[in-house]
């Protein structure tokens, strides 16, 4: 009998990867690896299993209409006592991980690959994980919390490698005046050291994409987009569009231009646009927030939307989006503070 990775993602963001025999329900592929959803009756009738898979392909065992309408069936809502997974799943629950798993997230030591700055003000950040560690098991746009050296404190950042590459972790931080993981890489980072990492988290990542894609990052809220694209690229999923509007301060703290300009030959019809608040001298492209790339003819295809950077980016955004008529369902978002 087949298997098959079921992520779970709790509402609270964080999540867990599991493998499922075709002849296990989700529930009892859970329960194996300790994980108790929550549940009554084991036998369609009560609801309280109910979830929603967003990605991948199943079937379900008898149950009742009263615990899962038919709307509610069209709409990838699911009992999980009675459901098989028939590929890959990602499946949200609409309650917090601590009601089903009882021990901490799972911690990863890494060691420092290298560090460099790659604009005026973003660090790349990339650890190798210690040999022999299990894979992580995330889905390109989640986070995970990077203890950082020496300081006892901790930061989330999100992934900006795809989850095929499994023997390097991509991250890219926003280096401020203070701040314990600026600090760090500002001042003290060497390759060889040792961060460990927890995770992963997140509601934010990437669907199959099935209609247009269109992706607005605010400073070093481009590192997840950078996961998904990779993630598109590596997958074959490079049949619909793609529009990504970047923001930054200044022309100087943009990253990353080179390999936004590679995915078009790697297969993605991608288009870059890019806009900075204070231009300066030889800058020619658009001034202002990157919000004000946002125009009828981004969003007349109704695309998937991911929003990702500081909270008033993202706020102004969803405020736009909202305005001109845009299915909130279609929208994904991150919002981020830097340290």
């Amino acid at each position: 009998m087949s298997k098959h990775d079921l992520t779970i993602v709790f509402e609270d963001g964080r999540s867990v990867r599991v493998s499922a025999s075709e002849e296990d329900t989700v529930y009892f592929a859970c329960l194996k690896n300790r994980i108790r959803i929550l549940t009554d009756c084991l036998e369609g009738a009560c609801a309280t299993c109910k979830a929603h898979c967003v990605e991948g392909e199943y079937r379900l065992d008898d149950y009742v209409d009263e615990a899962l309408t038919a709307e509610e069936a069209a709409a990838r809502q699911v009992l999980t006592c009675q459901m098989h997974a028939l590929s890959d799943c990602v499946i949200e629950f609409p309650y917090e991980s601590r009601l089903a798993m009882k021990g901490e997230p799972k911690s990863w030591p890494c060691t420092v690959a290298s560090v460099e700055m790659v604009s005026s003000s973003v660090c790349r950040l990339v650890l190798a994980p210690d040999r022999g560690a299990q894979d992580i098991g995330f889905i390109p746009g989640q986070y995970v919390r990077l203890g950082v050296p020496g300081s006892g404190e901790s930061r989330d950042y999100s992934f900006a490698s795809p989850p095929q590459v499994t023997d390097r972790f991509t991250f890219y931080i926003k280096v401020l005046a203070s701040g314990a993981m600026s600090d760090y890489v500002r001042d003290r980072a060497r390759p060889g050291d040792a961060v460990v990492m927890t995770g992963p988290f997140g509601r934010f990542y990437l669907r199959t994409p099935v209609r247009p894609v269109l992706m607005v990052a605010g400073g070093t809220g481009l590192a997840p987009m950078l996961s998904m694209l990779d993630h598109m690229v590596h997958t074959g999923a490079t049949a619909q569009p793609v529009r990504l509007l970047v923001g930054a301060n200044r022309p100087d703290e943009i990253f990353c231009t080179d390999q936004v300009a590679g995915y078009v030959e790697k297969g993605l019809k991608l288009d870059a646009e890019y806009a900075v608040v204070e231009p300066g001298p030889g800058w020619d492209g658009e001034t202002g927030h990157v919000t004000g790339l946002l125009r009828d003819e981004v969003v007349e295809a109704e695309p998937d939307i991911y929003l990702c950077g500081p909270p008033p980016m993202i706020e102004a955004a969803q405020d736009w989006l909202s305005a001109h008529g845009t299915d909130p369902v279609r929208v994904h978002s991150e919002k981020f503070l830097s340290g």
